[in-house]
């Protein structure tokens, strides 16, 4: 066990280490509810830059409540350690299963890729890229459901040179500079696809350097997969990210067409049941069926998100492993019972599809051949080609042939279309909230378009710190609305910060780059204990004191000020920033009384919250002359 816990959890048992940390089984001590820890490793702990990137994204990733992820508790870091406190999924990782089993099924495959593309898909919307997706952070539960986890931190190379992640499934971008996208992800959850289809990842080599040559520059063995799935992975395997999917939810579109024009509308279920099968042969190394050792696993530290403890979730209580393998796989096999599936419908990012303008009726087609309205058409699909002549072009005699003749009368003329270039009509920024924001792009056509976004941050509006920019492609369809999200910390109470969101596209759009600027402002700051007034001094007229506080938050601060016991005035001033005030208030309570010979003159201090030493009190008496005025100052004090 580690010498440091996390407080408030009683561990169970080792479930597995890796390059990043180790992951522990362990109860949360006032529910008894099962939850996994995963203790981040000492390296990882020592990288300042590391912990200020894992804390600014977990601020997102505690928003990210969906079945297709798994759930992230808290966050915790001291001096002792950091640590993970995260859903605990009774399954296995699909590296498990690919290691005992080789290939699955593709209508399973399918499966595992539709559940990863759905988690994605909701990350990439929030601006968070995983950067290290792998077979070891997709875990796969009895039903056939899986669960993406470890977010946002990729595996440190372990050579110099090598950027972090896990190489057989790391794009040829990682490769060149170490820069991530959604493409990204959608390039590694296609390495994993074909991974499942064949059993063998899509590049093998001896060493790093072969690896990496021919991620950058092998062509893709489509061949090896079957027919109906071969344009999902050239699309998922492209050596440029521009030529992917944009994000996991374009390419989720693309992965639905492909699924039922290859294997029906019953695809899903069916593949479904086979994951099933397949993680229930290996029950008993679930975490909760109590293997006799640890199972070995390589962790990808998750990029986590806390912003308290878990309150009120229930305990889970767990069968016997061999019971539980049996008691699934009977319901799998008995009466020939289709295994019920969870609903998991996509979480998409809205693409609006707009018609460029008018285009050649297709001939005849199949509707599985017919392309969406927002992808571009597929080469082998039917419909007008890249190479067929724009509608409204005459033809007849006077049309000329590539050769600058003239066609003969009756013959088709032939036209070669200059190649369509990418042209941006319209950029804008739509909404932005200090957070996130809404970037809007028109095209002419639906070629690729790269959208570049980047947040900035400062204390003043001319001090801005420029953040990563956000690199994202768009293809496909002629209108996008794109949201995008950086992790801010939250400002400090009662602190001002400014915050600026600018977007450019390439090509340039007219008029360049857009920008909206907001000015965010911390919660106020709690009240802080009051440790003491001392009055300083009190002529009759002002009253000074002294006030400590436990902190800089909002003190209210009242002054009564009372003639022979009447009261005449009250001041009412609010302090805040520092600890340590000296206060000054004054009133006029008038010339002294010479029907009463003497006049008394009292201030009473009260604080809101009140002060350890309570409400203080300075009176002062005056005796009535002839000429008789208000007090002059520098009298002393008398204390009532």
């Amino acid at each position: 066990m580690n010498a440091w816990s996390v407080p408030g959890y009683r561990e169970v048992r080792e479930l597995g280490a890796g390059g990043a940390g180790r992951v522990v089984l362990a109860t949360y001590s006032t529910t008894g509810a099962y939850v996994a820890i995963k203790y981040l490793h000492d390296r990882l702990r020592g990288d300042p830059r590391f912990l200020r990137g894992f804390r600014q994204e977990a601020r997102i990733m505690v928003e990210l409540n969906d079945p297709a992820i798994v759930r992230l508790y808290e966050y915790v870091e001291t001096r002792h350690g950091a640590a993970i406190v995260m859903e605990l999924v009774d399954g296995v990782p699909l590296r498990r299963i690919l290691s005992e089993h080789g290939a699955t099924s593709p209508e399973a495959a399918l499966v595992v890729l539709k559940g990863s593309l759905t988690g994605l898909s909701l990350a990439h919307a929030s601006g968070i890229v995983h950067r290290d997706y792998k077979p070891e952070n997709v875990l796969v539960q009895a039903d056939g459901t899986s669960k993406l986890s470890d977010f946002g931190i990729a595996t440190p190379g372990t050579e110099p040179g090598v950027p972090a992640g896990t190489p057989p499934y790391m794009a040829p971008e990682q490769w060149n500079d170490g820069s991530v996208s959604p493409a990204t992800d959608v390039y590694a959850a296609t390495c994993v696809f074909f991974e499942c289809l064949t059993g063998r990842r899509p590049y093998r080599a001896d060493h790093l350097a072969g690896l990496r040559h021919l991620h950058k520059t092998a062509p893709i063995a489509a061949e090896e997969v079957p027919t109906a799935v071969r344009g999902l992975v050239t699309q998922g395997l492209a050596k440029n990210p521009a030529d992917r999917p944009p994000t996991a939810g374009t390419f989720l579109g693309e992965l639905e067409d492909a699924a039922v024009a290859g294997y029906g509308p019953d695809w899903e279920q069916r593949g479904r049941r086979r994951l099933a099968e397949l993680a229930t042969l290996l029950a008993l190394t679930f975490p909760l069926a109590k293997p006799a050792e640890p199972v070995e696993v390589a962790t990808s530290v998750a990029r986590t998100v806390l912003t308290g403890r878990l309150r009120s979730f229930l305990p889970r209580f767990a069968l016997g492993g061999a019971v539980l393998s049996a008691l699934v796989v009977a319901a799998l096999i008995a009466a020939n019972r289709q295994t019920p599936v969870a609903d998991d419908s996509p979480i998409v990012p809205p693409v609006h599809a707009e018609v460029a303008g008018p285009s050649a009726s297709p001939p005849a087609a199949t509707p599985s051949s017919s392309p969406s309205p927002s992808r571009s058409p597929s080469p082998t699909g039917t419909g007008a080609s890249p190479g067929d002549p724009p509608a409204g072009v005459p033809s007849g005699p006077a049309s000329a042939s590539p050769s600058g003749q003239p066609s003969p009368p009756g013959a088709t003329p032939s036209v070669t279309p200059k190649p369509a270039r990418p042209e941006v009509t319209r950029l804008g920024i739509t909404g932005f909230d200090g957070q996130s924001a809404t970037i809007r792009v028109r095209a002419a056509n639906d070629k690729k378009v790269t959208l570049t976004v980047r947040f900035l941050e400062g204390p003043a509006p001319d001090d801005l710190r420029p953040l990563p920019p956000q690199v994202i492609p768009l293809a496909g369809a002629t209108s996008y609305d794109t949201g995008v999200q950086q992790g801010f910390p939250t400002p400090e109470c009662d602190t001002a910060v400014y915050r600026r969101v600018e977007a450019t596209t390439s090509p340039a759009a007219p008029g360049g780059t857009r920008a909206e600027s907001l000015r965010v402002m911390g919660s106020p700051c709690p009240s802080p204990t009051v440790d003491s007034i001392k009055i300083s001094n009190w002529d009759g007229t002002e009253v000074d004191a002294d006030i400590s506080t436990g902190g800089t938050g909002p003190v209210r601060v009242t002054v009564e000020f009372s003639r022979n016991g009447e009261a005449v005035d009250r001041v009412t001033r609010t302090l805040r920033g520092r600890t340590a005030y000296s206060f000054s208030a004054s009133a006029d309570l008038g010339p002294a009384d010479c029907a009463r010979k003497v006049t008394e003159y009292t201030a009473v201090i009260t604080t809101e919250p009140g002060a350890a030493n309570g409400p203080q009190r300075a009176s002062i008496r005056k005796v009535c002359t002839q000429e008789s005025g208000p007090p002059a100052r520098g009298e002393p004090a008398l204390p009532a």
